[in-house]
């Protein structure tokens, strides 16, 4: 009776400290409901673009060529789960357009990023990716692209070693940091009447690239089409 009752006791005190682990790890963890805006590819989509920008679900519904229906519901969901926050009303043709941007609750931070699955990571990347496009196409077909002769579209294939790849990040974080006081700046300045702001994108990019791309998953030239070439564009100096 004894070495049994010692046997049990044993196995509680077990239990009892893998319970206690399991929660000092998962304290933590992700927001419940982030996790649930996430479960669904548009709610990413809609949650990257709002995290970057004001948006309204009949303007992501024209950027995206979604329905309005679906994107209204799923804008519906993420305000239910505090990941967006109305902003404004806006008069459209006798109506009012709901103006929306992320929250705090809705920012991916470095933990809650390692904690998501690879599929809903990559969905969070495709969504932001989408996005960039979607703007740089609205620049050239509005004519504000090319609207300054200083405005650069910069990218190039390169081989660094890891010394390298680490001074790449850190310069790309700099520039971060003073593009972001830019804003600051010019904001202060637009409130003081020193200045009006207008709508501008930034974008600067540095990742590793597969040492051999699937270029099966590319869509094949037909007979007598000639592929379009990179182009680069860099600020006249």
């Amino acid at each position: 009776m004894g070495n049994t009752k010692g046997k049990g006791h044993q196995r509680n005190e077990q239990t009892y400290r893998a319970n206690k682990r399991a929660r000092e790890e998962t304290s933590g963890l992700i927001d419940p409901r982030l996790r649930k805006a996430l479960s669904h590819e548009l709610r990413v989509q809609i949650l990257t673009v709002a995290n970057q920008r004001e948006v309204s679900p009949s303007e992501f519904s024209e950027e995206l060529d979604v329905p309005l229906s679906n994107v209204s519901y799923h804008f519906r969901k993420l305000l239910e789960y505090d990941c967006i926050e109305l902003t404004r009303e806006v008069p459209v043709r006798g109506s009012h357009e709901h103006r929306y941007v992320g929250t705090r609750r809705g920012l991916i931070s470095d933990g809650d990023w390692a904690q998501l699955g690879k599929g809903t990571q990559a969905g969070v990347r495709i969504a932001g990716f989408q996005d960039l496009i979607n703007r740089c196409t609205q620049a050239v077909e509005g004519e504000t692209f090319d609207a300054r002769e200083d405005a650069a579209f910069y990218w190039v294939p390169m081989s660094l070693d890891e010394i390298g790849w680490e001074k790449m990040q850190a310069a790309i974080r700099r520039v971060i940091g003073e593009v972001e006081e830019f804003e600051v700046e010019s904001t202060q300045r637009a409130a003081d009447g020193e200045s009006k702001t207008f709508p501008a994108t930034f974008g600067v990019l540095g990742f590793e690239s597969p040492a051999k791309p699937n270029w099966d998953r590319r869509r094949p030239t037909k007979a007598g089409e000639v592929k379009p070439k990179r182009r680069v564009r860099a600020p006249k100096k």
